[in-house]
């Protein structure tokens, strides 16, 4: 084992606090016992075309400017639209990130909103960053590092990484101000509190929605029923009862949690499908919460038709069964049903604690963790300095994984709900009652209390009246009326300056009543600019011959960023494809307009690195410093950075 130290401090590739316990775990329990781990860490280290899982934030910035400087050269090279987007789709694949979708374009113009993209390397920095920490976060689910027994959730070294990342996403909205045109000044990040990115505006917005549905069914005479729904245990990494690694997880090809999401939604399309044909009308909210391995499963607060209930309730159980439905434990944890009595709480009670936990908003009551009958209770714990409470991993895990954690089922549009409070009451006056009635009962009206405290005086905050989402519901023709509310969002068409496009689209700008379209309530929307100049991050494009003179060379130079040995490479692989693909009559490229294109988006774009605080700078480049000697030297010196760790850790740890 001392020889290991010597020369080797920590597992090539992986982040060095994983390392060192990987490393102690060998070094106690062998080898021979932890065989599974070792082929996932050789196949981690097998993927030498992505980035090491240790890399620095350096490095994603530094992989992010070549890939955008590949792509430029795409353009540059290849001369034809659809064998450059063609390259840019190969080197996504190579990078393993999804290829850019313009919204809303077709054709031509989504191509080109591919390419324009693609040779943007904050477009790049965002897909990479996100890629890696999925990679990153799915390796430590299958090397054991997240479990209630280790790090509940998300494992600790994604908590590092997402606290770290939302530090500098608000450092960045504080330093950022923008103007509307009455002269009203704020920063982004006060803006941003002033909706649902709040915690506590989310949080009382999905309760006064879930307190609006059950009202309604109250006096519709619907019943409430409570319903949790499972993944199958093989897209579950750990066994809870032991801790440890679930064999039917590793046979099934180890799962992401994106990929149990999937699943789940599938089984709620084919549930949907099957309570429409049978005419079954189902409303309520669906919220998504993470089982201590990160696999993600389902909490429903639906109410449905007193006389469908044991139908409903029937054909949540096949459906949620249908997959594996026969192995051991599915009947009785795969899918639990809760019908909600009458005298034994409130529906909206019943869900307060799981919208409280998810949401992230501290003291919310501990986390109960239900596993093979087992109750575990999640507690907060301490990194670095800091206390991370069980609502923050939540979060982080959603972060992580971008998975949508609230879902509303039914019931007339909240897009609508928010809508109507941007409407002022004098624009209504002459509306129909029902664009009345649904605006009233959208409104909450606070005001200011002032009272003598210990001689002091104190104002509060007190709520007049609180906005009613049954009423609301009522208004719009009731909480099964789908898409035939009353009240609908009026759009007009704008032309919006984007990033990487100028295009036409529809934006929100008021409400209508469905029977007369033409009749727009206008609601208060601001024009914002940002203040002083936007900051941009240097990106230097590959450069072509261009005099001061009139005319512009019509030669190209080539400019490339990647070895000989790639160049060569690259080009058969599109004479390939040129070979099996056929192009139809060459069309000549706008070089001047992509040219142009790529000068404005270096100057749009925007740097996270000066977000980040001087201790995180230091460590930052620390990392950076470890990163290029371990890596970029050794890769100069013709060095491979291949280890066979099973036969290193075979002859250096003994029992």
């Amino acid at each position: 084992m001392n020889l290991l130290f010597d020369h080797q401090d920590d597992i090539l590739g992986l982040p060095k606090r994983m390392s060192r316990t990987l490393c102690n775990l060998f070094t106690r329990d062998g080898v021979e016992k932890h065989a599974h781990k070792i082929e996932v860490i050789q196949a981690i280290q097998a993927e030498k075309h992505l980035l090491p899982l240790d890399a620095p934030d350096e490095a994603l910035h530094q992989t992010a400017e070549l890939a955008a400087r590949e792509c430029y050269q795409y353009c540059a090279d290849l001369q034809s639209v659809d064998v450059i987007v063609s390259a840019i789709t190969q080197l996504c694949d190579q990078y393993a990130v999804d290829v850019p979708t313009p919204p809303s374009m077709e054709g031509p113009e989504k191509e080109i909103g591919i390419i324009r993209r693609a040779v943007d390397k904050a477009w790049w920095l965002r897909s990479i960053r996100k890629a890696h920490a999925r990679r990153c976060e799915h390796m430590a689910i299958r090397l054991g590092f997240t479990s209630y027994r280790t790090g509940c959730y998300v494992s600790n070294e994604a908590v590092y990484r997402q606290r770290r990342r939302n530090k500098q996403n608000a450092k960045l909205l504080a330093s950022v101000e923008v103007q509307n045109e009455h002269g009203q000044v704020y920063s982004l990040e006060e803006l941003a509190a002033l909706g649902t990115a709040n915690k506590s505006i989310r949080h009382d917005e999905l309760m006064v929605r879930a307190r609006g549905f059950e009202e309604i069914a109250h006096d519709l005479g619907h019943v409430g029923i409570f319903t949790t729904i499972t993944a199958p245990s093989k897209y579950h990494a750990v066994m809870s009862k032991n801790g440890e690694p679930n064999p039917k997880y590793i046979a099934f090809g180890e799962p992401t949690p994106r990929d149990a999401q999937r699943y789940l939604c599938d089984v709620w399309e084919r549930i949907r499908a099957k309570l429409h044909r049978e005419g079954i009308d189902a409303y309520g909210i669906r919220i998504a919460e993470p089982h201590h391995d990160g696999c993600p499963h389902w909490h429903m607060l639906m109410f449905v038709a007193s006389e469908h209930l044991e139908r409903y309730e029937a054909i949540i159980s096949a459906y949620a069964l249908m997959e594996d439905g026969d192995e051991r434990g599915a009947d009785r944890n795969r899918v639990k049903l809760v019908r909600i009595e009458a005298g034994k709480g409130t529906a909206a009670g019943y869900i307060l604690k799981y919208v409280t936990k998810n949401v992230g908003i501290e003291h919310g009551g501990d986390h109960h963790m239900v596993e093979d009958g087992e109750t575990y209770i999640v507690t907060a714990d301490t990194l670095g300095n800091e206390v991370i409470t069980p609502g923050q991993r939540v979060s982080f895990w959603a972060q992580t994984w971008g998975i949508r954690q609230f879902q509303q089922i039914g019931g007339a549009p909240v897009g609508t709900w928010r809508e109507l409070r941007r409407v002022q009451g004098e624009c209504i006056q002459h509306a129909p009652d029902a664009v009345k009635d649904a605006w009233q009962a959208a409104q909450s009206i606070k005001a200011i209390e002032v009272n003598t405290v210990d001689g002091r005086l104190v104002e509060t905050i007190k709520t007049i009246k609180q906005a009613s989402f049954s009423d609301y519901l009522r208004a719009q023709g009731g909480p099964t009326v789908g898409r035939d509310v009353l009240v609908k969002i009026a759009r007009r068409t704008t032309t919006v300056e984007g990033k990487y496009a100028t295009y036409d689209t529809r934006v929100p700008c008021g409400i209508y009543h469905a029977w007369n379209p033409l009749a727009v309530y206008e609601s208060v929307r601001y024009q914002w600019t940002v203040v002083g100049e936007a900051k941009a991050v240097a990106f230097d494009l590959p450069w072509t011959r261009v005099n001061n003179c009139t005319e512009k060379s019509k030669k190209r130079v080539s400019t490339s960023v990647i070895e000989p040995e790639e160049s060569a490479e690259i080009a058969a692989r599109f004479e390939e494809y040129l070979h099996n693909n056929p192009l139809p009559d060459y069309q000549p490229t706008d070089w001047s307009a992509i040219e142009q294109q790529s000068r404005d988006i270096e100057k749009a774009t925007k740097t996270f690195a000066d977000a980040t605080n001087v201790s995180e700078e230091e460590t930052r480049l620390r990392d950076a410093a470890a990163y290029a000697a371990r890596y970029l030297d050794k890769a100069v010196a013709g060095a491979s950075v291949a280890v066979d760790l099973h036969q290193l850790l075979t002859t250096n740890f003994t029992h």
